[in-house]
């Protein structure tokens, strides 16, 4: 890659580079897996990087992964398209990334499937040089392997979102704080991971909160390190005392204001969280004292009757745990 380049980021991604430098950083993509009616993928050649890429990018604030797809579709493509279905999210270190400029990045991908809906392929010559359609035996090959993988689960899962392998380096960097240290207060992107953990009569763990006194289902922040799996396993050891495995994805949140989140101490959020339903495989039931001030299984009738706000998450994802016909949503 030539010693001239220079970053193109703008929007989120440059006001949080100005404030962190190029330090490894999360960093939540909308990766776009369009097909054509003969089965044919939309691939482009990248200004920053040598191999073939897929459309896709950055979230913004305030923006669903939805959106972010389409809207980076249209961008890169020229091409209108419609979001079908979640694949999964993909954020094993594996796929972290150095840019050219230095800029080092630990990717938590939302990965979907589009359809394209109208409008004429040109690359913008931008960030995009060129774009085309490629049979997918054709394209696999070029691909780096974050992509390659997306589109082996994306083709061998079409009715589920993949999980990811558990996977944690053996030295963990918390984000939050890491983060914080560099924008104070300010909004942040945050992704995450929620566990729906159904004991034998169907009742939910849940930890009763500090910050508000009601009871949620344990999750909670990803640090760099981990992939998404690893996560809520994490959290909920931390968080309940109990092991879990995930073993299907419920869905993927990322929509405001449902998932902005402003704390006590004027810290604001917006979180994107993947849901897992997840099996209990060993470990006790005690409250961490920190974060949650009692453990316990609930129905999920009674979590539901308690009085959330209107800017709580909570309601919306035990609703869709309850429509397993559903899994996985997209919001």
């Amino acid at each position: 890659m030539p010693q001239e380049f220079v970053s193109r980021a703008d929007g989120y991604v440059k006001w949080l580079r100005e404030r962190v430098g190029s330090r490894l950083i999360y960093l939540v993509y909308a990766t776009n897996l369009v097909f054509d009616g003969a089965g044919r993928i939309l691939v482009q050649r990248r200004y920053d990087f040598d191999w073939l890429s897929v459309p896709g990018g950055a979230l913004e604030l305030n923006e669903s992964i939805r959106a972010c797809a389409e809207r980076e579709s249209l961008e890169e493509t020229g091409l209108r398209v419609e979001v079908e279905r979640l694949v999964g999210v993909f954020s094993h270190p594996d796929y972290n990334l150095r840019y050219p400029n230095g800029d080092c990045v630990q990717q938590w991908t939302a990965c979907v499937v589009s359809r394209p809906l109208g409008g004429h392929i040109r690359a913008d010559g931008a960030e995009t040089l060129a774009v085309t359609w490629l049979a997918v035996d054709e394209a696999l090959p070029r691909f780096p392997p974050a992509y390659r993988a997306m589109v082996r689960a994306a083709l061998e899962s079409p009715g589920e979102a993949v999980l990811e392998p558990v996977y944690a380096e053996p030295v963990l960097t918390p984000y939050y704080p890491l983060l914080r240290a560099g924008v104070g207060h300010a909004p942040v992107i945050l992704p995450g991971a929620m566990a729906l953990v159904p004991n034998e009569r169907g009742e939910l763990l849940c930890t009763r909160r500090t910050d508000d006194g009601l009871w949620h289902p344990p999750g909670g922040y990803a640090d760099l390190g981990e992939t998404t799996t690893a996560t809520i396993m994490r959290e909920v050891r931390e968080e309940t005392g109990l092991m879990v495995e995930p073993a299907r994805v419920v869905g993927l949140y990322s929509e405001t204001p449902l998932m902005l989140a402003r704390y006590p101490n004027s810290d604001v959020v917006h979180n994107v969280g993947i849901a897992f339903e997840c099996r209990i495989t060993g470990g006790a039931l005690r409250a961490d004292g920190d974060e949650a001030s009692a453990v316990a299984f609930k129905p999920v009738e009674k979590l539901l009757a308690q009085p959330f706000t209107s800017l709580t998450d909570t309601p919306q994802i035990l609703r869709d745990y309850l429509r397993r016909e559903t899994w996985p949503v997209l919001r």
